[in-house]
């Protein structure tokens, strides 16, 4: 009776971005400060963008659609490997943005 040996994968590591997620964290954190002190009328004009009730902001849209963006992937599980490999062919993403 033979064994027949298991293949399996070895878990790959972190990704270059996942690995420094701390670090663009930091980096975005900085750059919303400095654009603040640049451009404070951005600001305001974010601030701007929000649904009120009764004299007070309830939800700011930029907020919520930067969170969809940012959850909608991981809820749906999109692998964004295969999205890169999917998208060099050109016939069926453009076939697909078209019938959608």
């Amino acid at each position: 009776m033979a064994t027949e040996a298991c293949i399996t994968k070895e878990p790959k590591g972190l990704g270059f971005f996942e690995r420094y997620l701390t670090v663009w964290v930091l980096l975005c954190i900085a750059g919303g400060i400095v654009l603040g002190k640049v451009a404070p009328q951005v600001a305001r004009n974010l601030d701007g963008m929000a649904v009120v009730i009764d004299g007070a902001p309830v939800v700011s849209i930029p907020i919520a659609i930067a969170l969809f963006f940012m959850m909608y992937p991981i809820m749906v599980k999109i692998d964004f490997g295969e999205v890169l490999k999917a998208g060099r062919s050109v016939k069926p993403v453009t076939l697909a943005l078209v019938v959608n």
